[in-house]
């Protein structure tokens, strides 16, 4: 399956951050008033700048809301399209302009944005809906190429950006191509629905997912550009070994050495100090164990990236999804009973189990959720599961 990285560049508001032609207001990247998701979006001054924001995280989205005088208003979508190779087939937007929905969105120079209309408020949300399974991560201190690049947006010249906050909650959400959406249609992968969920409830939430990606396994069309999400090798049965800094991804935005850690050595929603999630949920163990990842060291994986989380999200929720396959089900729980005995005051560790009755499922000839990667009924099955049980642990004081 493929997918696309979307970049975003120059959405401007008042007074240096809003342009005006005689035609246009031009809302920049830098705007107050846009909101991008957390954990997702690089620029060109590390994770600002004026230029352009971009992702290469299918899930990834932004907002932006103004509001204007002109009885027929107008609004364009400005991006960076110069990366992409001649004949590429560029990654997919989908976006909501007052409750309208729209999708299978090229990523061109410009996309005009419909079904807008009136005097009054507007509000646009755009996602990074799909984008094909190569050149996203970057290397050597380049970005990818295939990335969703935003420059701004224009909307007519009688119009007010809208000063905006992003919610002072937040959740990462990461996993492989099943979180990713593989298999799905647009945005009905269960990590777009559990966000979705955490919306109504005052969060943010950032998607970071990638094909063929696992503990240890590495990420993207084989042989994959993504690093695995944290690597120890030489292990003996799961225990010691050596973390390999330069082959994980865990702590890392892309290829271009951005960092997901703020100066303190802590997971940043946006690059400053004191933006830590409060949920992280993983679901990671399927490619490791279809592409046969060592064992030994996907365990030493897992035991070790919970210990890296907890010191860089000191009081975030951490949930393990159990894959959906039943991948690594037993090694999971293990691993989350090894953390908890060497972290004493470890009370924010959970995990989420929808059983062995949906690998059958998914196992099945009919196909009626899907397979390997699960349909749209599949993943809407799986979300409407994962919720409530989220939410159960997210709302006990106590635990």
């Amino acid at each position: 399956m493929k997918q696309i990285l979307i970049l975003i560049t120059g959405l401007l508001l008042a007074p240096m951050d809003m342009l005006h032609s005689a035609d246009t207001t031009t809302i920049a990247v830098d705007s107050p008033a846009v909101v991008f998701s957390p954990g997702n979006w690089t620029g060109d001054a590390g994770r600002g700048g004026k230029l352009f924001r971009q992702t290469w995280n299918p899930g990834a989205y932004f907002r932006v809301a103004w509001e204007t005088r002109n009885p027929k208003p107008v609004a364009k979508i400005l991006l960076d399209t110069s990366t992409y190779p001649p004949k590429f087939k560029p990654p997919l937007l989908a976006y909501c302009i007052d409750g309208v929905w729209k999708s299978k969105i090229p990523c061109a120079n410009e996309i005009v944005i419909e079904d807008i209309e009136g005097t009054g408020r507007h509000e646009l949300s755009v996602y990074l809906h799909q984008s094909q399974q190569e050149g996203r991560w970057g290397s050597d201190g380049k970005s990818g190429w295939n990335v969703l690049r935003v420059t701004s947006l224009q909307v007519d010249a009688e119009s007010q950006p809208i000063l905006a906050a992003p919610a002072a909650k937040w959740a990462l959400i990461i996993g492989d191509s099943i979180t990713e959406g593989c298999g799905a249609t647009e945005l009905a992968a269960y990590s777009h629905l559990v966000g979705q969920a955490l919306k109504t409830q005052g969060y943010e939430y950032g998607i970071n997912a990638c094909g063929w990606s696992g503990w240890i396994n590495r990420g993207d069309n084989p042989p994959g550009d993504v690093p695995g999400y944290y690597v120890v090798t030489n292990s003996s049965n799961g225990a010691g070994g050596q973390y390999d800094e330069a082959r994980s991804r865990w702590d890392k935005l892309d290829g271009n050495r951005h960092s997901l850690l703020d100066s303190r050595g802590h997971i940043s929603a946006n690059g400053k100090t004191g933006q830590e999630p409060a949920l992280i949920m993983i679901n990671y163990g399927t490619n490791d164990s279809l592409h046969k990842s060592n064992p030994g060291d996907t365990f030493a994986s897992i035991i070790q990236s919970l210990a890296a989380l907890r010191r860089s999200a000191p009081d975030a929720e951490i949930i393990l999804l159990i894959p959906f396959g039943q991948y690594y089900a037993r090694d999971l729980k293990e691993a989350v009973a090894i953390h908890k005995k060497s972290h004493p005051r470890e009370h924010k560790i959970a995990i989420i189990d929808l059983g062995p009755a949906v690998a059958k499922t998914l196992a099945a000839k009919d196909g009626l959720l899907g397979g390997l990667h699960p349909n749209d009924r599949g993943h809407a099955l799986f979300a409407a599961e994962i919720i409530p049980q989220m939410m159960t642990i997210l709302n006990t004081v106590s635990r």
